[in-house]
């Protein structure tokens, strides 16, 4: 990387000699250049299609294609073209070697948004694209980079969904041979997502309406309408982009219009997704003169994009290193990685400027302490800890800090940095999130992420102690970390200490927010029920909102971990908290900043602007904006709190004095029996109670449902959940059985979602908010409300429920209803990337090489996996996590089981009636095939008892399979797939289901008569024995091909039982079979003879603290075998 550097510095040296030279030599260049422009020009008068910029590449192998796709109304020329500089070819090629600069253009006036039927539309676009790059590059196989701009990245994600679909399904090879080449992709005010404020197609609306002078109304309506469509390919191009480097860069400007490409819109998450940003707006991003800093920037990109590729091109021969890296790199990552960054408030105008700016002095001449902030960037001291009470606007500031380009500059002069590489990481802990959000695992996972993807080459030194790299190393994928454990916290410190190690060329700046939200989830079970309740008391306001002692050791543990950074050099820390007593004590000794100490001016500034947008006619506003920063306390929650009660006030006609009146009646503090939260509740209509009660319980169910993307649900599927899962004045009829199917967007439901949020609001007094999703205001807000006497407060004995309100019942009733309502979610044949033969009749999942799999590219549609995910989740969550469940409530978990299994045939039906397939389950189109870990090849075919097994519905599973009365014959996959360590996922999904030796149903299936000597009709073995593998064999051979000592600890004492189980019930002891498999762990390709005695002796044998096991084992083996014997 270095030497790259040097020489990008040696060009742009010999470039800058060079034009200094012509200055002087030549006179004015401005006519030169006029004259090549012109030149340029009149040669692609038609401005359509692809045209050569320069071309310095060595050969058809050699050097890198880098092509330029513009937007909406665009020029292939003009689009990137400052005055008479057009930078691909005037500073672009004197930067870049042994490349090729095309730029592509197209009739860009589109009349019908993103319909694929009309060749007028945006992605009709997309294969003219494919096909004018596959001719200019016919014999070419150099690797491709894009840049596009504004809607132009989206007809480059579609062009690539589309080269994709063509090499999976084997047609047009020159078209298919774009995608595979494509190593790298820079999106520059691309709108991929919707944003708090707008849909995806309301953002792309206002793009559309920036580039037209006269913009279309048929157009503008044609792409807000469309919104699901883009989702589709959002969804799409993050899973076929995953080996890509991407970049996502954002306008930091606004136009006369405001920002047209906001924050949450110009990017996505995704494997291997950078952000940056520009300092322009909408249309001047892609417009550079020589020396700017965009273009250094862009730049910058570009080499970014070649460096990841080199060192895949320069091994190309060590395929399984680099499979191992991505392997190792998608386990690190999680879907929410960044999703709290992103879901923080933007600091208001320049409210957070004074962290690096300085104090401004305050209106009675007095300064306000300094901040420390910016020395402390530049000395050489570890930890700095910003502080300040709950609601003062932490994060808000730490997200300021953490994406100011100063912050990062004055680290790069700094004497700390010293000329090393600065690596930059933040976390941002989030407790109303997933685990991953808020847990020490999460954090370490989402900081080792965050560094190893940008440097590759450390991840085999970072991970060498678990031999993961030897090609004798056993297990693959993401199952290698997640169920081989290596992703527990032990494993992952060691990684972390292990990376820190190996970084000693490099310097690493953590920014660290909201350790008071840090939680040891995986530690629950260490503590009594009385350690883990909730205490409110204390002289500090901050441990008044709650704390446990499980809670307090959490802390004890974050602030432990930071401490054991403090001897490493290259390792700086910006932390951010409350005032808890544990953490006052822990960084008593740290450079500190109290933030609602320093936050008049800025709560001055926030009441000024929101007042002068919302109350413009409000009389004395400064005064207004005076008081409420005097009594606020320095806490920016209950600022905008009571802004947003006084412009409802304002709204309502209320005087100057009453607005007044009313602010000096408001508590001025947010918790408490009397504080403004109490208020706000008391302020709910009494007829409201029943129905804020349900929505309230809701919520905090859903949060404990451990979805890894997000458990929330949307105010659509609330509201339905509200209801209840029975008909009104029926003890038997459930709503989700009511009702027809209706094909709604997300588009459609404004009206109704509109409608909800006002109800939504007045029955819970606004601390619960948010569409998709609904979720509390703060954090403050949950803790309020999950305590007892509040709880009892906000709804007294006297009001009751006409009828028991189940909250998981209720919750799987409405996410059904939301299914059948979800136009998403119905699957039909055009969505499917299906093989022409497999239309014809076709047996899934038979045992031969050749899986048959017609849905193997198709990506489900991610709201529709969620709810079926959430469904199941609530389910296993009513068997396991509640105390007793009822006669009644077992019955009706049943029914609505039973109805997730005939809304997913119904939404499939479709599919179902184009394959004509024996044996179709709607399970096998939305859930991919199992992969069983030690298989090179996945498993089929899926059912809904096998769903439900895999989300360990054991009761659900016993209740189907006893009143059903199945032949043992069907029952035996099922005890395969209980008695096997194996993954699945939703089709296109990164996060998966694990599971492994479920003891329970594997005992039940042996006492129903299945014979573990029986058939395994699905498994393929490295080698078939004579007879085929049997349930028994299977399961011996598969710990002899996945043995790792390492891992095996994890999954051991399960894996005893499942054994004994086994034995137990008839397995035969005398077979005898070849496999692959070495015990010694040296030669895993060799055939060697096994037998259950020798399974059993080698893998407990190895295992020291197994050896009363092992015995027990042996002797149980031995009765069995005697036993035959004498029969």
């Amino acid at each position: 990387m270095s030497n790259l550097l040097n020489s990008l510095s040696m060009r742009r040296q010999t470039r800058s000699e060079k034009r200094k030279r012509e200055g002087v030599e030549g006179g004015d260049t401005t006519s030169k250049r006029t004259d090549t422009r012109q030149a340029y020009d009149a040669t692609s008068s038609d401005d359509v299609g692809p045209e050569e910029v320069f071309d310095s590449c060595g050969g058809p192998t050699s050097g890198v294609d880098i092509v330029f796709v513009h937007g909406l109304r665009g020029s292939r020329v003009q689009t990137w073209s400052k005055g008479d500089i057009f930078w691909p070819r005037d500073l672009l090629k004197d930067d870049v070697e042994n490349a090729r600069a095309i730029t592509w253009g197209y009739d860009a006036k589109v009349a019908n948004g993103f319909s694929w039927a009309s060749k007028e539309s945006l992605f009709g676009h997309a294969n003219t694209l494919l096909t004018d790059l596959s001719r200019l590059r016919r014999g070419i196989k150099r690797p491709i980079i894009f840049v596009c701009h504004s809607l132009g990245g989206l007809v480059v994600k579609e062009a690539l969904i589309t080269s994709d679909s063509y090499k999976n399904h084997k047609r047009h090879p020159r078209l298919a041979a774009i995608y595979p080449r494509t190593i790298g992709v820079v999106f520059m005010g691309t709108p991929h997502r919707g944003s708090h404020q707008a849909t995806y197609g309301e953002v792309a609306a206002n793009v559309a309406r920036l580039c037209f002078q006269q913009p279309n109304s048929q157009l503008l309506q044609t792409l807000r309408e469309d919104s699901h469509i883009l989702e589709k390919q959002r969804e799409d191009f993050t899973t076929v982009s995953q080996d890509m480097y991407i970049v996502c860069v954002r306008e930091e400007l606004p136009t006369a219009a405001g920002l047209i490409v906001p924050e949450a819109s110009a990017s996505y998450d995704g494997f291997n997704v950078t952000r940056g940003s520009i300092h322009a707006n909408h249309m001047d991003m892609v417009k550079f003169l020589s020396g700017d800093e965009g273009y250094k920037r862009t730049l910058g990109y570009i080499e970014d994009i070649l460096d990841a590729k080199v060192p895949h091109e320069a091994d190309r021969d060590d395929d399984m290193t680099q499979s191992r890296i991505d392997d190792i790199l998608k386990a690190l990552w999680f879907p929410a990685i960044d999703s709290r960054e992103e879901g923080i408030d933007e600091a208001y105008a320049k409210t957070c400027s004074w962290i690096i700016d300085g104090e401004p002095i305050h209106d009675d001449g007095t300064p306000a302490t300094p901040s420390r902030f910016s020395a402390w960037l530049q000395n050489n001291e570890t930890f700095f800890w910003i502080s300040g009470k709950a609601g003062c606007g932490k994060s808000t500031l730490m997200k300021y800090v953490y994406r100011n380009k100063r912050t990062k500059a004055t680290l790069e002069n700094s004497q700390w940095t010293r000329g090393k590489d600065l690596i930059l990481v933040a976390y941002f802990i989030f407790e109303r999130g997933s685990n991953d959000q808020k847990s020490r695992e999460g954090m370490l996972r989402s900081i080792l992420y965050q560094v190893l993807s940008t440097r590759r080459e450390l991840v085999p030194k970072v991970f060498s102690q678990w031999h993961i790299f030897d090609d004798r190393f056993p297990l693959e994928g993401e199952y290698l970390l997640v169920r081989g454990g290596l992703v527990e916290f032990a494993n992952l410190k060691k990684a972390f200490a292990s990376m820190l190690d190996h970084l000693q060329d490099s310097n690493l700046f953590l920014f660290l927010d909201g350790l008071d939200e840090y939680r040891m989830v995986k530690r629950t079970n260490e503590y009594t029920e009385e350690q883990l309740d909730l205490i409110y008391d204390g002289d500090n306001e901050d441990e008044a909102w709650g704390r446990s002692i499980w809670i307090t050791d959490g802390h004890k543990e974050i602030a432990n971990f930071l401490h054991s950074l403090k001897t490493r050099k290259n390792v700086k820390v910006c932390l951010s908290s409350r005032e808890l007593n544990i953490f006052e004590h822990e960084f008593r000794t740290f450079p500190r900043i109290k933030v609602h100490e320093h936050s008049a001016q800025s709560i001055v500034r926030y009441c000024e602007g929101r007042l002068t947008e919302e109350a413009p006619e409000l009389v004395d506003l400064p005064k207004f904006a005076q008081a409420i920063t005097r009594r606020s306390c320095g806490v920016f929650l209950w600022v905008r709190l009571v802004i947003d009660m006084l412009v409802d006030g304002y709204m309502n006609g209320d005087s100057k004095k009453e607005l007044l009146i009313t602010l000096e009646r408001l508590p001025q503090r947010l918790g408490g029996k009397d504080g403004l939260y109490s208020l706000m509740i008391r302020n709910i209509r009494r007829e409201y109670l029943l129905e804020s009660r349900r929505l309230f319980l809701l919520v905090v169910r859903c949060h404990g449902l451990e979805h890894k993307d997000r458990s929330q649900p949307d105010i659509i599927t609330l509201f339905l959940a509200e209801q209840g899962h029975l008909e009104p004045g029926s003890r038997d009829k459930l709503r989700a059985k009511s009702g027809g199917y209706e094909s709604k967007t997300w588009d459609d439901l404004q009206p109704k979602c509109n409608e909800l949020s006002r109800r939504l609001k007045s029955r819970c007094g606004g601390l619960l908010e948010g569409t998709k999703p609904v979720q509390f205001m703060h954090q403050t807000a949950k803790q309020f409300l999950t305590r007892r006497y509040i709880w009892d407060r906000m709804f007294p004995d006297d009001v009751r429920f006409p009828v028991a309100f189940d909250v998981e019942l209720g919750l799987m009733s409405g996410f059904i209803r939301r299914l059948k309502g979800c136009s998403e979610a119905i699957i039909t044949p055009d969505k499917i990337p299906i093989k022409p033969q497999a239309t014809a009749p076709v047996q899934l999942g038979t045992t031969e090489d050749k899986f048959m799999d017609p849905f193997k590219e198709f990506v489900a549609p991610a709201f529709a996996a969620e709810l079926f995910d959430l469904t199941l989740r609530c389910a296993r969550f009513k068997y396991h996590e509640t105390r007793a469940i009822t006669a009644d409530q077992h019955r009706y978990c049943i029914k609505l089981l039973d109805e997730l299994d005939n809304v997913g045939s119904q939404l499939t039906s479709p599919v179902r009636d184009l394959l004509k397939t024996p044996d179709f389950s709607w399970v096998s189109v939305l859930v991919g095939p199992r992969h069983r870990v030690g298989k090179d090849r996945n498993f089929g075919p899926w059912s809904f008892l096998r769903l439900a097994l895999a989300y360990d519905l054991f009761e659900y599973l016993k209740t189907k399979i006893r009143h059903r009365g199945f032949p043992t014959s069907q029952l035996a996959p099922l005890l395969v797939f209980a008695s096997e360590v194996n993954s699945f996922s939703f089709r296109g999904r990164e996060s998966g289901i694990w599971g492994s030796y479920q003891l329970t149903v594997v005992e039940m299936l042996l006492r129903e008569g299945v014979d573990p000597n029986s058939l395994n009709t699905e498994d393929c073995g490295t080698v078939t024995p004579e007879g085929g593998w049997t349930i028994w064999t299977s399961f011996l051979q598969q710990t002899v091909e996945t043995y790792v000592s390492l891992l095996f600890e994890h999954y051991a004492d399960s894996w005893i039982k499942t054994t004994k189980l086994f034995l137990r019930y008839g397995a035969d002891t005398a077979v005898r079979w070849y496999g692959k498999g070495d015990p010694l762990g040296e030669d895993k390709e060799t055939l060697r003879l096994f037998t259950p005695e020798r399974v059993i002796k080698v893998y407990l044998g190895r295992e020291p603290q197994y050896e009363k096991e092992l015995d027990e084992l042996l002797e149980l083996l031995h009765h069995t075998e005697e036993e035959s014997f004498s029969e």
